[in-house]
């Protein structure tokens, strides 16, 4: 046995673990130990693309866990850098992680990343993600220091289908830059190695996980369960509450409003779905969405392609105030942090073959002839979201019409807006 280690980074996070169940997580190498390690992975008979994988995983997190514990030690780490804030008047963040548990549900666990407006004067040392092992990639504008003085809007992120809590830091990092605690958690079984193992859960099966997820890390938010660092949940308001999320994800937010699963969640005053799988919503789902809601649309998305997953939804989501934009030269990963790691791939040292051909694939879209850079896709994304959180919550609602009035004059963007 020996302590998690975000138990010794995150202030209000202990616990212990062994090699067969990690507590808590902080990046994909520990994900893959939710299977125990690469020797579990050779006995259930995977490739051997997967198994070198696995190897180097569990090496890393090795040498994450030696350097974590023995003072004076220090060993090899590669850090990379994901570059400048998404947007130029960001103010600076702070990173905590956390875990929330369900027991209601066999104790089914909840890795939970949170961002949140910090006093500018504790803005370092910048946090660090870790993207594999002996490799991570230094924040854009987040750092390890406690929340600021006040109480802000709270937004739930929820990852896409083979995501993580982390697969989206630069969108996340700016709209907490705004003035908002963003907490987003990963949803075990339809994650990366979930994937990797084939032991991903089927679709009604993840649909009915994600939002009952939802559901609880806003439970966790305002604290009615244990799971996020008290200094977080002292920092939100829970009266400005909005869901989130790209791909699944975006199902998820829009289940959670609509109570797709239970009951239509009250607690929540906003929506926002990017990129977003609807195709699994019914009519009657949409027809109880009645909070605004905001559907941004990425015109050569073949995965949830707007005849598809966006018209349906646009049409009928009863909300009074409901907007939509559609960006002509984006693609299904324009809010993602893919195309980050696939720039940041080639200086990874020994990365597995594999997991160099995934982010090649996944982040071939944002490479395409005639395509937005995948830095400004993601940019715009972050502006879009912002300026409807920013009117919508009253954070800043002049700010919010200025930014949407902005992103509305990009001749590659089409917005419109439906009141009741």
């Amino acid at each position: 046995f020996f302590q998690a280690e975000d138990g010794i980074r995150d202030r209000d996070v202990t616990g212990v673990q062994t090699c067969a169940l990690p507590i808590l997580t902080d990046g994909p190498d520990d994900i893959m130990e939710y299977v125990r390690g690469w020797p579990l992975v050779y006995a259930m008979g995977a490739p051997e693309s997967v198994i070198e994988a696995f190897e180097k995983v569990w090496e890393g997190h090795l040498r994450q866990f030696g350097r974590a514990r023995i003072p004076g030690v220090e060993l090899a780490m590669t850090v990379l850098h994901a570059g400048a804030p998404l947007l130029s008047d960001a103010s600076p963040v702070g990173r905590a992680s956390g875990l929330v548990v369900d027991p209601t549900r066999g104790d089914r666990m909840l890795p939970v990343e949170c961002w949140y407006p910090i006093d500018p004067a504790r803005a370092t040392p910048p946090a660090v993600y870790d993207l594999l092992p002996g490799t991570g990639f230094t924040s854009a504008g987040a750092f390890d220091a406690p929340p600021a003085d006040g109480r802000w809007p709270l937004v739930l992120f929820s990852h896409g289908r083979t995501g993580t809590r982390i697969a989206y830091t630069l969108l996340c990092e700016a709209i907490a830059s705004t003035g908002c605690v963003v907490v987003s958690a990963d949803h075990p079984g339809d994650t990366l190695i979930d994937f990797a193992l084939e032991i991903a859960v089927d679709d009604a099966t993840n649909e009915r996980q994600r939002v009952d997820d939802l559901r609880l890390v806003l439970d966790a938010a305002l604290g009615a369960v244990d799971g996020i660092p008290a200094e977080v949940r002292a920092a939100i308001d829970p009266t400005r509450v909005a869901a989130a999320g790209h791909s699944y994800g975006g199902y998820t937010a829009l289940g959670l409003a609509a109570g797709a699963h239970g009951a239509p969640d009250a607690r929540v005053r906003a929506v926002v779905g990017l990129q977003a799988y609807t195709r699994a919503l019914t009519d009657a789902d949409l027809g109880r969405v009645v909070v605004p809601t905001l559907l941004s649309v990425a015109a050569r998305d073949t995965t949830t392609p707007p005849e598809v997953d966006a018209d349906r939804p646009w049409a009928g989501i009863a909300a009074a105030d409901t907007r939509r934009v559609d960006v002509a030269d984006a693609a299904h990963q324009a809010c993602s942090d893919v195309g980050l790691y696939a720039e940041l791939a080639p200086q990874v040292p020994d990365l597995p073959q594999n997991l160099r051909d995934y982010l090649e694939d996944t982040a071939a879209d944002t490479r395409a002839p005639g395509m937005r850079g995948w830095r400004d896709a993601v940019t715009l994304q972050a502006r879009i979201v912002t300026g409807f959180l920013d009117e919508v919550l009253g954070i800043d609602p002049a700010r919010g019409a200025a930014t949407l009035d902005a992103v509305g004059a990009d001749p590659q963007v089409t917005l419109r807006r439906r009141d009741a």
